[in-house]
């Protein structure tokens, strides 16, 4: 029930049941977030490789909620994962619909929010101890705090911390970069979010590595609805409609 627990003041206990059965639990700080439990508590056979699904009870949870927000409104942190493997096999097509967001690590993130919000009028959707996302409808800006000690952390603030696009067969695109393109570093992180499935990766061109997110959108979430972003095709330029620079002809 909510709020049938106090809250802790530093560490949670934190269980996790996998659906073979088996569980994995430790002490973890409060204000994490799921995905780092996720990180920090599942073998590497179940956090790589499948599509995980977090709930408590029947009720989806999202990877980014922090841990003393569950535990305020469900009195504990015992949760249930589901692991689907995936098939990286396959050989079907995959589209990518283009970008969807872009993330950036900081030293002063307060200063980054003041900037893109106050200065450049973009709409702030999120702001808390995790994340600070800013948006104009159509894609987004997701600004962090540096924290080298974070999962999937960039090497030094002020670089990229990951590029978001949009695909429509999130299993393919997977098979895809396995097969293919040996500089998509690592095995894959597959989440749910209740708008989303996101998949995790990082790439290494040369001497520049960054994360790539890919995400493939639910049907029910799908199709821009907002004053801007409705009104942003008719104002945005194509840049797949023709060759970009081209002067003559």
């Amino acid at each position: 029930m909510a709020g049938s627990k106090p809250v802790p003041t530093t560490l949670a206990l934190v269980q996790l049941m996998v659906d073979n059965g088996a569980t994995y639990s430790g002490e973890l700080p409060i204000h994490d977030v799921v995905h780092l439990a996720l990180d920090r508590l599942l073998p590497h056979s179940v956090r790589t490789n499948h599509r995980l699904s977090v709930y408590k009870g029947a009720e989806l949870i999202y990877p980014d909620m922090f841990l003393y927000e569950i535990i305020a409104h469900y009195g504990d942190a015992d949760l249930r994962v589901v692991a689907e493997k995936l098939d990286l096999a396959d050989t079907r097509p995959f589209t990518n619909y283009g970008f969807d967001h872009l993330a950036l690590a900081f030293e002063d993130r307060a200063l980054a929010r003041r900037f893109f919000h106050e200065g450049l009028g973009l709409q702030v959707v999120r702001d808390d101890d995790h994340l600070t996302v800013v948006t104009s409808g159509n894609t987004a800006l997701f600004l962090f705090d540096f924290n080298p000690d974070a999962p999937l952390a960039p090497p030094a603030p002020s670089r990229i911390h990951h590029l978001g696009f949009v695909v429509d067969d999130l299993e393919a695109a997977a098979a895809h970069l396995k097969r293919d393109f040996p500089e998509f570093l690592g095995e894959f992180t597959l989440l749910e979010r209740a708008e989303r499935w996101s998949l995790y990766g990082h790439v290494q061109i040369g001497t520049i590595r960054f994360m790539l997110q890919l995400s493939e959108i639910k049907l029910r979430y799908r199709g821009l609805t907002t004053p801007v972003a409705l009104a942003a095709q008719n104002e945005l330029y194509d840049y797949a409609s023709r060759d970009y620079g081209v002067r003559l002809g």
